[in-house]
């Protein structure tokens, strides 16, 4: 055999070793593992499951609180609206009261003394619907036998149902519809602290999870991750039972 040729059987014998050495065949054999590391990689398992769920709940929790305090603002903002119309409203249904009080005033006087033309001038000038409870309440009365009224009906037609004022009506509806934007604003204000109590229960489990892998006590671990877990649960229970924004 040659030199060259040794030489190239001792280079095949250095690369088999190098290949046996990187696949592992010549490694010594793998210690025991420690039972704390096999303790603790588990606990981190577990714990960035625990991490990872409550920090994406916690967004969707803080998400939803200021979805519902915009939701209360908006409502507060439309009670606001609706109320000064129905101010506005209530203040023109007032003057128009004032008007047909006075204006059927000066035509019961002018009924009262005889003077028939300015009654019915005056009572060609009523609005439609004090015209209608005038005629209402003029049915009512009682009409002796010369023709003439022998008793008056009570009251006056401003108490019967056919005296409307349509601003008036505008008015009350509006007030109510305030009433109604003001209850959607305590029910969305009501809302709002509860996701927010929500992602406050959520960060008690970023807490515990956080922590539970710094103690070497294995029942302190196993502790903190059931509190995490039971803060975890109640948590996510608590963010998805409550109405929902979009």
């Amino acid at each position: 055999m040659t030199g060259g040729d040794q030489e190239r059987e001792g280079l095949l014998d250095d690369v088999g070793e190098l290949v046996e050495d990187v696949l592992g065949e010549n490694l010594p054999e793998p210690e025991p593992e420690d039972p704390w590391e096999r303790r603790l990689r588990l606990v981190d398992a577990i714990t960035a499951v625990l991490l990872s769920v409550a920090a994406v709940a916690t967004a969707w929790a803080t998400f939803q609180a200021s979805q519902w305090a915009d939701a209360q603002s908006d409502s507060v903002a439309a009670a606001s609206i609706a109320r000064s119309d129905s101010l506005r409203y209530s203040n023109d249904a007032g003057q128009i009261e004032q008007i047909d009080t006075a204006v059927w005033l000066e035509w019961l006087t002018a009924y009262s003394q005889g003077d028939k033309a300015r009654a019915r001038f005056l009572s060609e000038r009523f609005r439609p619907t004090l015209a209608a409870a005038q005629r209402e309440w003029a049915g009512k009365a009682v009409i002796g036998s010369d023709g003439k009224v022998s008793q008056v009906p009570p009251g006056t037609p401003f108490d019967g149902p056919a005296y409307r004022i349509p601003k008036a009506e505008r008015a009350e509806q509006l007030a109510n519809q305030a009433e109604s934007e003001m209850v959607k604003a305590q029910e969305a204000s009501n809302t709002s602290t509860e996701f927010v109590t929500a992602a406050l229960i959520l960060a008690l489990v970023l807490f515990f999870s956080g922590i539970a892998t710094k103690f070497r006590n294995p029942r302190l671990q196993v502790l903190l991750v059931l509190l995490a877990l039971v803060f975890l649960v109640g948590g996510l229970a608590r963010t998805f039972t409550l109405p929902q924004l979009l």
